[in-house]
């Protein structure tokens, strides 16, 4: 068995992932000190079609290079998050 490619993933495009309904829940990350859990929440999120994901405390933020990296989704699709 071979790796997929991102583009055979059958992903949604930018605009399709705009556009699609999203769930009526909302994540709140307060003072979540790792990367590496942030990059996972936001990815899990993205799957559930997220509505808002509100970063707080001390909560790592983007745009860090690592940050980005653990994402693993295009910068464009982080209007969801709002920083306080």
């Amino acid at each position: 068995m071979r790796k997929l490619l991102n583009r055979e993933l059958g992903r949604k495009s930018i605009d399709q992932y705009r556009k699609s309904e999203k769930s009526a829940f909302v994540i709140v990350l307060d003072n979540v000190r790792s990367h590496n859990n942030v990059g996972s929440i936001f990815r899990t999120a993205d799957a559930f079609l997220t509505k808002k994901i509100y970063l707080c405390g001390i909560t790592a933020k983007p745009p860090q290079g690592i940050f980005r990296k653990l994402l693993l989704v295009l910068p464009n699709q982080l209007n969801g998050a709002i920083i306080k």
